[in-house]
C-alpha cells in the first residue's frame, strides 16, 4: 500500500469515528441542552410532545407553564451530563440517568431526544 493510500484511508478512518461522536447508543455520556424539559415518567413525555405538534404556540407554551408549575416535569438552567440508559426512536425517546454531581445524581428521567447535544 503506497503511502499516500495509507494516509488517504487513515483520515476516511478519522472522520468516520468522529461522524459517529454524537450517535445516541446505551451506555454513551451526552448532554442535554440547557433549559430542556424533563420528565419522571415517559407517559409525561408522550403526552407533551403530542401536545406539541398538536397545539398552538400560546396553547402549548401555557400547558409546559403549568407542566413546570406543578412540578410535573422540570427543566435546569445549565447543560446537564447524561448516561444514556435506554433509546426508543419511535417515540423519539431517550431515558437518561443523570450523572451531575448532586441530589440528583443516578436520578432516572425521560427527554425528547432533540434535548440531546449532538
Amino acid at each position: 500500500m503506497s503511502m499516500r493510500a495509507a494516509l488517504a484511508l487513515f483520515i476516511l478512518v478519522a472522520l468516520s469515528v468522529d461522524a459517529f461522536a454524537g450517535e445516541i447508543r446505551k451506555g454513551a455520556t451526552m448532554q442535554v441542552k440547557a433549559n430542556s424539559i424533563w420528565f419522571e415518567e415517559a407517559v409525561q413525555l408522550e403526552q407533551w410532545q403530542q401536545k406539541k405538534k398538536v397545539g398552538g404556540a400560546k396553547e402549548f407554551e401555557a400547558y409546559q407553564e403549568s407542566l413546570l408549575h406543578e412540578r410535573e416535569a422540570w427543566q435546569f438552567i445549565n447543560p446537564v451530563k447524561v448516561k444514556i440508559i435506554g433509546y426508543n426512536p419511535k417515540k423519539n425517546r431517550v431515558d437518561v440517568e443523570m450523572m451531575s454531581k448532586g441530589r440528583l445524581e443516578g436520578a432516572v428521567w425521560f427527554l425528547d431526544v432533540d434535548a440531546l447535544v449532538r
